[in-house]
């Protein structure tokens, strides 16, 4: 049976209450991460408090970068211009916007500067979205750990040559800056799950990926191209708005269906799951009759706790 607090597709469904947290929780990240960038702007304005007009701007080294992005560089744009082209464009910025913003062109500049700084946090939340589900999903399985008093090491992902952790008393953050983690299931065999991991005979990228093997024979991540050791494969979709879950579920559903695929032309039935934070009505009904079949092995709204720690235990069972 696949996840007990799921009797009817519209258990499945995320609702406004949840839809309005993950936003929020959104909002109060991207907060976060842009904050950096409004701590430069103030310094930015202590350093030019003496200045009386904009033309000072254009041959202070000390400022040049915080120049070059208000005038609409990005970092990986000035690899492409000569010292010239971006003295040109800090030149074009003072003349056509700073200068007629008259005393108030230290605010202008800050304003132009937080603009092109404004594309950065899109972008960086874009994929910090994806991440914070990921994370969300690893603390409950370490909180699920903790309550079934599960042993377990676990691997950073800082690099390709760190090495397995003992787990710890203090596991705060490890959500984080975990890639994968293994233990010994209730009938004594070894299990590793690991994230975000290219599978060979899939061809593709799986965001869950689940072994029987322990942190020696996962080697690395090289466990991929076992295809006997694959358990479990699933994707994890962490996207909050409702606008674009049916994307999301169209792609993942793609994706399942072909390591279905591809395990079933090596000769072996694989199982899956899906994780997904917006779940619309229509999908829903599509994922719990993919249920009902056994198309699919198991399924989780993110948003519902319940749900979610059934999942994991299940992950841990199996």
């Amino acid at each position: 049976m696949f996840n007990k607090f799921i009797k009817t597709y519209t258990d499945l469904v995320t609702t406004h209450e949840q839809t309005r947290a993950g936003f929020l929780k959104i909002a109060l990240e991207k907060n976060v991460v842009g904050d950096p960038y409004v701590k430069n702007a103030v310094a930015f304005k202590a350093i030019v408090k003496d200045c009386i007009s904009p033309d000072e701007f254009l041959d202070r080294e000390d400022i040049r970068l915080f120049m070059l992005t208000a005038a609409g560089l990005s970092d990986k744009s000035l690899n492409y211009l000569t010292e010239k082209e971006q003295t040109m464009a800090i030149s074009e910025l003072i003349e056509k916007f700073l200068k007629p913003a008259g005393s108030n062109f230290i605010d202008e500049t800050i304003y132009r500067y937080l603009l092109t700084k404004g594309d950065a946090v899109g972008g960086t939340m874009r994929n910090r979205i994806g991440v914070l589900g990921q994370e969300k999903l690893v603390r409950t399985i370490i909180s699920c750990m903790n309550v079934q008093g599960i042993d377990y090491k676990w691997l950073p992902n800082i690099s390709k040559k760190a090495a397995w952790v003992n787990k710890s008393e203090d596991d705060h953050d490890i959500e984080k800056n975990l890639k994968a983690i293994t233990w010994t299931n209730s009938d004594g065999e070894n299990r590793t799950l690991a994230f975000n991991l290219n599978i060979p005979v899939v061809k593709k990228n799986v965001d869950i990926c689940l072994f029987a093997c322990n942190e020696h024979s996962y080697n690395g991540g090289k466990i991929v191209s076992d295809v006997s050791s694959t358990i479990m494969l699933g994707e994890l979709k962490g996207g909050y708005d409702p606008a674009g879950a049916d994307e999301h579920w169209k792609t993942a559903n793609t994706a399942l269906e072909r390591i279905r695929t591809s395990y079933k032309s090596c000769g072996k039935d694989i199982q899956t799951s899906f994780v997904g934070g917006a779940i619309e009505l229509a999908m829903a009904e599509e994922i719990y009759k993919q249920l009902q079949n056994g198309v699919m092995t198991n399924a989780a709204n993110l948003t519902n706790d319940e749900q979610l720690v059934e999942y994991c235990g299940w992950l841990l069972s199996i």
